[in-house]
Parts: structure tokens; C-alpha cells; sequence
């Protein structure tokens, strides 16, 4: 027992070893941000049981939130190549922290999906940027342990907001979630502007990016991503992967309150996740990093979402420990998956389009927050929330099918280079 708990130690430290400074800044800069995530855990079940929404209406705000995010990482990425990643940063938590103050104050429909989407548009501009950013900051082989940090920073974040979400519906009401929100973006801008002030990726990112083959990147680097195939693939299962995800932002959330289970209880299990996610997932990812091929972990990733979603509707009737289980199985499916998308499209990017590559796919999340909230509530509606989970967890294995075909494309495309 000694020599394991000696190894298990060494073993953390090697996953956090080698990361340097500004890349521990940015992530505490995130774990103040997400600290406050409790507008997007709660905001289905805020629509549906405070607002008196119908599960179509929600479905359709939570949608406008998807396409404004869909908007904002692909806008955010094309001005990261073009500003640098500190400005999109800065910006995007300074106008994202009024803006989630302002959600708590607009009723109306259609004000409120033009607000949301605003929103989503501004806050999810941070998203490529942060990762073009960590792809300057980290050298390359500790570009997976670097993602990893920062997930695990936003989590470690995560882990609280919601929690804290609970106790503030129970206390004050729905309303303060969206003052907390937006204060905490708030301080997150003020933290970042002292912690990390303008530096190397406050210009261009691609006059930072190290070209370790020139003929490659002037063959590539004018080259969009839509037009590059096996990016496509990419974000096609990405998108499809994450809308199975997602659900538990929002059909399930609702499914469970309307079985009897409290926001409290659905907080505490957003809290596992997060925890989860802080103890495991460096040293996790650190050995699968160095044991196996992305595609291999991301694919391991899947089926363990997949799988948790298989259980879902048995864990609700049987009970709230199997709610556990089934939060734990999907938490390291993320694990498995998420860090690996960014470091596999950040490694083989052209550096003078990364920014625009990370950001399509960051856009793939946002348009699937889009399809999970539409498509989950109409088949809800219609056909019930079990039906409406497993359906949508049929994409989860389209997803599974197209990432099989990613490495195959990108060879493709490699030797078609070499030819020239």
C-alpha cells in the first residue's frame, strides 16, 4: 500500500509537472469564472418551473443560446488570428458579465432569445481564444496535460457554481443566479487584466506559432476549414457526440425535477462531476496521452457517455445512488473525450488558421447546445423524456461512426501534400 500510494503520488505530480507559468494563470483565472456557472445548470428549469415556459418554449431559448455560441466561436477564432487572443479574452468576460445580469431582468419571449444568443455570442468568443492562447503558452508536448489543467480549472470552477446555484434559488430566488453569474465574470476580467497583462498573444497568434515545416503551412495555411476534410469529420462528430452530452443541461435536468428529484439534489451532482473531473482527470489524461492515440481515447470516451445515458432512465426510478453512477460514467467519458478534441485540431492546424480551426470547433459545442435543448424538448413534448433521451443519444453514435474516419482523412490529405 506504501509503494502504490507513492507511485499514485509521483504520478500526479509528472501530470501537472512542465506547465508553465501563464498557463497555471489562465486556468485560476477560469476557476473564478466558472465559479460562477450557474446560469446555464439551471437556466432550462428556471424557464420551465419559475417563468411558466413550455418545455417547446425553453427548448428554443436554450437553442438561442446554442446559436449565438455557434456564432461566437467561429467569429471569436476568425479575430484571434487577426487581434490576438488577450483582447478576445478580455473583452468577451467584460461584456459577458453585464450581459448575464441582464438575462435576470428580461421576461419576454422574444427579448429574452435575442439577449441569450448576445450573450452566448460574447462569452463563447473566450472559448477559442483560450485555446490558442494555451496553444502559445504550453510547448508541444505538454499541449494535452495544458488542456487538460484548463478543463480542469473550469471544472474545479463548475464544481462550485452549481452547487452554490442551489442554495441561492433556495435562499433569494432565481434572480440572484444571474447577478452571481455576471459578478463573476466580472472579477475574472479584473483578475486576468493584473495576473496576465498584454504579452505575445496580445498580437496575431501566428507570429508566435512555431513552423517546424515552411512548405507545409504555405500549402495549408491558406486553406479554410470548412474546405479541410478530415476538420469537417471532426466537428461532425464532435457535434453529435457533445449533443448526446449535453442533454444534461437540458432535458434532463427538467426530467428529474418532474420525478420528484430538487435542484439541490441535481446541483450536488453537477458538484460530483466537477470533483470527479479535479481528482482524476491529470493523471488520467497523462497516461492515456502517452499510451495511446487520441483517437483511441476519444473513441473509449464516447461509449462510456453513451453508456451513461443507456442507464439513465433505469438509474431515476431505481434510485438516487445509481443517479451517481450514472453522473460518474458520463464524467469519464468527458474526461476521456474532451481534452483530446482540442490538442488533436490544435496539433495539426495550420498555425496561421488556428485560431479559426479551434474555433469551428468550439463552434460544434454550440451547435450542439443547439440541437440538444430543440430536438430533446419537441421529442419530451411528444413522446416523453425516455423516448427523448435515447433518441438523442443516437447521435451520440453517429458521432461514434464519423470519428472512426477522422485519421483516415487527415492521412489522406497528408499524402496529397506530399505529392506536390
Amino acid at each position: 500500500m506504501p509503494n502504490f500510494a507513492t507511485r499514485l503520488g509521483r504520478l500526479y505530480v509528472r501530470s501537472f509537472a512542465g506547465l508553465p507559468r501563464k498557463v497555471w494563470l489562465l486556468s485560476f483565472v477560469m476557476v473564478v469564472n466558472r465559479s460562477g456557472a450557474m446560469v446555464i445548470a439551471f437556466l432550462s428549469v428556471y424557464l420551465v418551473n419559475s417563468m411558466g415556459y413550455s418545455a417547446t418554449a425553453a427548448g428554443w431559448v436554450m437553442g438561442a443560446f446554442g446559436a449565438g455560441g455557434i456564432v461566437g466561436n467561429y467569429v471569436g477564432g476568425l479575430l484571434n488570428d487577426r487581434f490576438g487572443s488577450w483582447h478576445i479574452m478580455l473583452v468577451s468576460l467584460v461584456v459577458a458579465g453585464f450581459f448575464h445580469i441582464l438575462i435576470g431582468q428580461i421576461s419576454g419571449f422574444w427579448p429574452l432569445c435575442i439577449l441569450v444568443f448576445f450573450t452566448s455570442m460574447v462569452a463563447d468568443a473566450f472559448r477559442p481564444a483560450n485555446r490558442a492562447a494555451i496553444a502559445v503558452y504550453a510547448p508541444p508536448k505538454h499541449l494535452t496535460q495544458a488542456y487538460g489543467l484548463q478543463r480542469l480549472a473550469a471544472n474545479l470552477g463548475f464544481s462550485i457554481g452549481p452547487a452554490l446555484g442551489g442554495l441561492l434559488i433556495a435562499v433569494y430566488g432565481y434572480e440572484s443566479l444571474f447577478w452571481a453569474d455576471g459578478l463573476t465574470f466580472l472579477l475574472a476580467a479584473a483578475l486576468f487584466v493584473v495576473m496576465l497583462p498584454p504579452d505575445e498573444t496580445a498580437r496575431p497568434l501566428v507570429s508566435a506559432a512555431p513552423a517546424s515545416s515552411p512548405s507545409q503551412i504555405v500549402l495549408e495555411e491558406t486553406r479554410p476549414g470548412l474546405r479541410q476534410p478530415w476538420l469537417v469529420r471532426m466537428i461532425l462528430a464532435n457535434a453529435c457526440v457533445i449533443t448526446c452530452f449535453f442533454q444534461f443541461f437540458s432535458t434532463v435536468p427538467v426530467y428529474l425535477t418532474q420525478q420528484g428529484y430538487t435542484e439541490g439534489q441535481f446541483g450536488l451532482l453537477l458538484t460530483i462531476s466537477g470533483v470527479t473531473i479535479v481528482l482524476i482527470e491529470m493523471p488520467l489524461v497523462y497516461l492515456a496521452d502517452r499510451r495511446y492515440r487520441p483517437l483511441y481515447v476519444m473513441l473509449a470516451g464516447t461509449a462510456l457517455v453513451l453508456a451513461g445515458y443507456l442507464i439513465l432512465p433505469l438509474a431515476v426510478v431505481t434510485g438516487y445512488a445509481m443517479l451517481v453512477v450514472w453522473i460518474l460514467l458520463i464524467t469519464l467519458g468527458e474526461i476521456l473525450f474532451m481534452p483530446f478534441t482540442s490538442t488533436y485540431v490544435a496539433k495539426h492546424a495550420p498555425p496561421a488558421r488556428r485560431g479559426e480551426y479551434l474555433g469551428l470547433l468550439s463552434a460544434s459545442f454550440s451547435l450542439a447546445f443547439v440541437l440538444t435543448p430543440v430536438v430533446g424538448f419537441q421529442l419530451a413534448e411528444y413522446f416523453g423524456y425516455v423516448f427523448s433521451i435515447y433518441a438523442v443519444s443516437g447521435m451520440g453514435i453517429v458521432g461514434f461512426l464519423i470519428l472512426l474516419t477522422v485519421d483516415r482523412a487527415r492521412e489522406v490529405r497528408t499524402r496529397e501534400l506530399a505529392l506536390r
